[in-house]
């Protein structure tokens, strides 16, 4: 039997794109780095994008107020920009401060210096305890540059030991939070014999 950390290492087979979620709501605006945000609808006439967020992040807090955000897939040369919105919290400091950038019809953040992004506004939500997921119509979008997406290993590697430190206690801090929430999805899950609680 492979130990936890085993399992997270074939984990990071995975290399999934690098993503900025931008938000606002009541006057506060943030973002983040993420990397649980896919396209989830085949049908080009109503195009659906499924975002995955900690609860225990600023930006979860105001996608729940607001109900929309851009979903933004960074250039393979963005790194940089993604560590921005990794590195702490927007409760801490506005992480768009500085940057370039225009509002969605929601008053979401656009940052235009971006491979593509897709204005979003949820439709349905699901608590999963340690993720919130939101299911969005995309409402509009653009290419903004050529190339391909910035991969999650590919940021990864671009950053100094510390970063790549401070990252990883990030992640266990997170981990630390959200395990129990996790658990208490699961255990209402087990109890009611269903995912759907």
């Amino acid at each position: 039997m492979q130990t936890p950390a085993e399992i997270d290492s074939l984990l990071r087979l995975v290399d999934r794109e690098v993503w900025i979620v931008t938000t606002a709501a009541g006057g506060k605006r943030g973002g983040l780095t993420a990397t649980w945000v896919a396209q989830a609808s085949i049908d080009r006439e109503r195009p659906v994008i499924l975002a995955g967020l900690a609860p225990n992040h600023f930006t979860a807090e105001l996608v729940e107020e607001g109900e929309a955000f851009v979903a933004h897939l960074l250039a393979e040369y963005q790194a940089e920009l993604a560590w921005n919105f990794a590195k702490d919290s927007g409760r801490q400091r506005d992480k768009l401060e500085g940057l370039a950038i225009t509002e969605s019809s929601a008053g979401c953040p656009i940052l235009p210096d971006c491979l593509a992004w897709f204005d979003c506004r949820v439709f349905a939500r699901y608590d999963a305890g340690d993720r919130l997921f939101y299911w969005a119509d995309v409402l509009a979008a653009e290419k903004r540059d050529t190339g391909s997406p910035l991969r999650e290993q590919a940021f990864i590697r671009s950053l100094s030991d510390d970063q790549r430190k401070l990252l990883a206690a990030q992640r266990d801090a997170d981990g630390q939070v959200q395990r129990p929430l996790g658990d208490k999805w699961r255990a209402k899950c087990r109890k009611t014999g269903s995912d759907i609680v």
